[in-house]
């Protein structure tokens, strides 16, 4: 409310901390041992980082740092000699110390076989212990290592990782043409989503380009716009100028899973662009959406209607969060649906636009490891374009992590160019949450 620094807090240097000189944090994490906070057990002397396997980040991190006087020797050891380290001892405090950021990776090839999940302890110890050492025990910091594959059949697809998959909009496997009896034709796609093809399938001439057809025989299909939104692109129905669909007369798109958790819950979050019921609240922004095993007969999908009624002045339930996110989806549930996954195996995802103001920005199948972020997890290990054990998922596009990572690059490689469609549709959402920005600051 006002121009006002908050209250500021100093960290003293004359004395060192009752829990001694050296302090121990980890990712995901604001507890430190030694010593007592609110985030861990009184008297514990153990963290956990988040868990790794051979389809999630290259690598997890610690911190060692000062919080004393001395300048101190450190030294870490993992338990077993496939956990690695980039840094086993340094001197944290004193005028020849400084802080570390230590990152844990792990050698897949000579780390056990089989599918099973393990918790390696890495000690970390330092010879300045004073009268600390009667209340705490040395740190421990602990690494559950998931080792486990994707089954030879699966060839294609976004697998699991840390209870998620995230996926990008446009990185869909296929068009599902609609059920309604609408052909398959094989066109040429427009350059865009020929890109895209080309990049996920390294075949584009094989690629097909399922499409519906209205009365004046236009094309319905999806459109992909890159360097649109949020983070990497946008896909949307095309044309522009279409009625509203049926489920039946709506193409689907469709993304393949390889899921290792079981659960009734994994809630299913669309990131989509701010909109609002344009047509009139009679006709409201509707989607369809089902998740099933792959191979099993489609069920019935999950109609949403993720935009409320507009009441006099006021704006539909949660606009203002959505026009301040840029997204639909990252306040509240209005744009998550709820499915049963009870085995573990391939699953087939499927999104029916039944407006071309539904843009499908991001995806978010949550099995009970999401984390809170402002834009979501990054995107999740894809079959046939991601490498086991090398991909970094650090961030949305791939930027190698100039501390740890070792990032392919992959999609920091595809050009950010967008074509005439891309604008059209850009500036028109850009349109709507400029009104809705205005509106809600009023």
């Amino acid at each position: 409310m006002r121009n006002t620094l908050p209250a500021m807090s100093y960290v003293q240097t004359a004395f060192p901390s009752l829990a001694g000189h050296v302090g121990v944090g980890v990712e995901g994490s604001n507890a430190t041992v030694q010593g007592d906070d609110k985030w861990h057990a009184n008297s514990g002397n153990s963290l956990a980082v988040p868990p790794m396997d051979p389809y999630g980040p290259v690598t997890r991190w610690f911190d060692v740092f000062s919080r004393g006087t001395n300048s101190c020797a450190w030294n870490a050891a993992p338990w077993v000699p496939w956990v690695k380290l980039s840094q086993y001892n340094g001197t944290v405090g004193g005028s020849d110390g400084q802080d570390a950021r230590v990152f844990i990776s792990i050698d897949w090839e000579n780390a056990p076989k089989g599918p099973n999940t393990t918790v390696v302890n890495i000690n970390v110890t330092t010879p300045c212990r004073s009268f600390d050492k009667y209340g705490y025990p040395e740190p421990t910091i602990q690494v559950p290592v998931q080792i486990r594959s994707v089954p030879d059949n699966f060839t294609k697809g976004f697998v699991e990782s840390d209870g998620h998959v995230a996926i990008e909009g446009p990185h869909f496997q296929a068009i599902v043409p609609p059920s309604g009896g609408a052909s398959a034709n094989s066109t040429s796609s427009n350059g865009t989503v020929s890109k895209l093809r080309r990049f996920f399938h390294g075949n584009a001439a094989s690629a097909e380009r399922p499409t519906a057809k209205r009365a004046d025989s236009e094309e319905i299909t999806y459109h992909v716009l890159e360097s649109y939104g949020r983070t990497s692109g946008g896909v949307s129905l095309w044309p522009q100028n279409l009625e509203k669909l049926s489920l039946d007369a709506a193409p689907a798109l469709e993304y393949s899973l390889y899921l290792f958790s079981n659960t009734s819950a994994a809630n299913v979050t669309l990131y989509i662009s701010p909109s609002q019921n344009y047509l009139g609240d009679g006709t409201p922004l509707e989607y369809g959406i089902a998740l099933f095993p792959a191979g099993d007969p489609q069920p019935k999908p999950t109609l949403v209607r993720p935009v409320g009624n507009t009441v006099g002045t006021g704006m539909p339930d949660g606009w203002g969060y959505a026009v301040a996110d840029g997204v639909w989806g990252h306040v509240g549930n209005y744009t998550t649906s709820r499915f049963a996954v009870d085995r573990e195996g391939a699953y087939t995802l499927r999104v029916w636009c039944l407006l071309p103001s539904i843009v499908v920005q991001k995806i978010v199948v949550d099995l009970g490891g999401v984390r809170p972020s402002y834009l979501g997890p990054p995107e999740s290990f894809l079959l046939s374009r991601d490498v086991a054990g090398e991909y970094n998922q650090t961030s949305y596009i791939n930027e190698v992590d100039t501390l740890g990572g070792a990032g392919n690059g992959s999609l920091a490689r595809q050009k950010k160019t967008g074509g005439a469609g891309s604008v059209f549709l850009s500036w028109g959402t850009l349109a709507l949450a400029a009104v809705g920005t205005m509106l809600a600051l009023l």
